[in-house]
């Protein structure tokens, strides 16, 4: 049975303690101490994924190695040493047999976006980022059709949108809505890519750029939100009642406090999917059971399609790749998951206020 690898790491220190590590004491005691112990507990095997079979009858299993630095380490601290702590955990992967090793979260930001991982290790490296883009753009079509917004009509905001998968995310999206809000901090590259956007035979979009998040909420039916911030960035009191806002970032842009005070949007989580057969990761990482995140869903779709060759590495990410994945993903069964929002499923109740409000407007 061919095996993949998947180097994953905690949202934060409540979650390694709840979750992974199932020491729910963790997160009583000073988040100072606990991140100075995290700094030098090695990487290592969490548990095996067991339970995944293609609908071509393939079946495969997949081990999940912990690398156990919360965001803030691993964009702030030595950029040299938490490469190392990749290296390190990519090793495990390869000395426990794993044909691929996918990366997770912010182990798919550092090194070169993988490629600095491919070159130290001898089995190839994707960071999912392809899937990823995939499951983004199934998601704002299905939350949006839910809810009552008028896909062609509806003008879409790309918070994060240089960023690798806010560049092909946009470029796709453009193909379908009526005004594609490109939101970043550099004022250059936002104009590289809206000339891009805007050159291609197939946008049918208005391109319009922007530095300011503020104004660009007001402004949008419709908001994608991918960046590399670990903090909450999103005021949603400059959202529009009836919105719906896909949040991937890990930790999330919005915050569930505000999220859970607005019955009159749609905040979901991104990039969920539901694997075919009968997945099981055997703890929890947030996700209800039988569930993945895309990138780790890239991981297994390429084990299944017996594709051992680096993906989605160097953020490079070309519209080509992700069409690829996304046929191979069809292909053995991979599905876009139910609406979640922060882990749980979002009301049917929730859907319809929502849609009395789109349809008043």
């Amino acid at each position: 049975m061919d095996k993949f690898a998947f180097i994953f790491h905690p949202h934060d220190v409540p979650s390694l303690g709840d979750w992974v590590l199932e020491e729910p004491n963790l997160k009583l005691k000073k988040r100072r101490t606990v991140e100075r112990a995290l700094r030098w507990l090695p990487p290592f095997r969490r548990d095996t994924v067991t339970g995944i079979k293609s609908l071509t009858g393939k079946e495969i299993e997949g081990e999940m190695i912990l690398w156990s630095m919360v965001p803030e380490q691993i964009l702030n601290m030595d950029s040299k040493f938490t490469v190392s702590k990749l290296i390190e955990a990519g090793k495990i992967a390869q000395d426990l047999g794993a044909k691929i090793v996918g990366l997770g979260a912010y182990a798919a930001w550092i090194g070169k976006k993988g490629v600095t991982l491919a070159k130290e290790l001898d089995i190839p490296v994707t960071t999912g980022t392809s899937y990823t883009i995939v499951i983004v753009v199934d998601a704002m079509f299905e939350a949006a059709k839910s809810v009552g917004i008028s896909v062609d009509k509806s003008r879409v905001a790309i918070i994060g949108a240089t960023g690798t998968i806010g560049r092909v995310a946009s470029q796709l999206i453009a193909q379908y809505v009526n005004q594609v809000n490109l939101v970043a901090r550099n004022t250059y590259r936002l104009e590289q890519l809206s000339d891009i956007i805007s050159d291609s035979n197939k946008t049918i979009a208005t391109v319009k750029i922007s530095t300011d998040i503020k104004d660009t909420l007001k402004n949008s039916d419709i908001i994608i939100i991918v960046t590399s911030t670990t903090t909450a960035i999103i005021n949603l009191e400059d959202v529009q009642p009836g919105t719906v806002i896909c949040d991937i970032s890990l930790p999330h842009n919005v915050s569930k406090e505000d999220a859970q005070e607005r019955e009159d949007i749609l905040v979901m989580d991104g990039g969920v999917v539901l694997p075919p057969g009968n997945c099981d990761f055997h703890f929890n990482f947030g996700l209800a059971h039988g569930l993945a995140y895309a990138c780790m869903a890239e991981t297994m779709m390429l084990t299944l399609e017996g594709i051992f060759e680096s993906y989605s590495i160097g953020g490079k990410i070309t519209i080509k790749q992700v069409e690829k994945i996304d046929k191979i993903g069809k292909k053995h069964g991979f599905k876009l998951a139910a609406f979640k929002s922060f882990g749980h499923p979002v009301p049917q109740e929730k859907i319809e206020k929502i849609r009395k409000v789109v349809k008043n407007k």
